[in-house]
């Protein structure tokens, strides 16, 4: 199974449209997409100039732009950002035969019986970062035998993670507590606890 996750399509979908147009901001300009929120607009994405800054997703904006004055803000295009991830959601099967959408901002493939059309799983994944990155995107890949260890390791893992049958503990258990997907209340909770990797609370009776 391999989970692709890409954590700044909204950003990076901009981005192409305003090179295109020669309207792009420098790459030292912060910027920041936005979209609203209860107490008013909120950080959708940034762009790398904007989270070395200190800039924060589900920050307000104004609070944002306190921090950073001369901090660009655009508004994401929340329903393109949807219909991109449709259509990607068909292009990957370039690379096996089924897929599917993985939340907003994730592709889930079983490329079972596919690795070895191209030249092996490393290759492979190699291969599909290449291709986002001929698209603008930026993708983080994680190949592993369970959808919830891929996601975890596309997420939270080293680069084009790759975790063979009977190594998943060896892989999981140092990532975050976050990497299971439970919800920040929980999460909170388990790092009061010093339950701060999975591995932590696996260890746990």
């Amino acid at each position: 199974v391999v989970s692709i996750f890409l954590p700044h399509l909204s950003m990076e979908r901009w981005m192409r449209v305003m090179a295109q147009t020669g309207t792009a901001p420098p790459d030292d300009l912060p910027a920041a997409m936005v979209a609203a929120g209860q107490h008013g607009p909120v950080i959708h994405d940034t762009n790398r100039a904007a989270r070395l800054a200190g800039v924060q997703r589900g920050a307000r904006v104004t609070d944002m732009k306190a921090l950073l004055p001369d901090l660009r803000v655009e508004y994401a295009d929340i329903y393109g950002d949807r219909h991109a991830m449709e259509q990607l959601m068909f292009w990957v099967r370039r690379w096996c035969p089924w897929s599917a959408q993985d939340g907003p901002d994730g592709l889930i493939m079983d490329t079972t019986g596919s690795a070895h059309l191209w030249g092996g799983a490393a290759a492979m994944l190699a291969d599909m970062e290449a291709a986002f990155s001929v698209l603008g995107l930026t993708a983080q890949i994680a190949l592993a035998p369970t959808w919830g260890a891929a996601w975890a390791l596309a997420r939270y893992g080293t680069v084009r993670s790759i975790c063979a049958e009977g190594e998943t503990a060896q892989k999981l258990f140092p990532l975050p507590a976050e990497a299971l997907r439970l919800n920040n209340g929980t999460v909170t909770l388990m790092r009061r606890l010093g339950l701060d990797t999975i591995g932590a609370l696996a260890e746990v009776p």
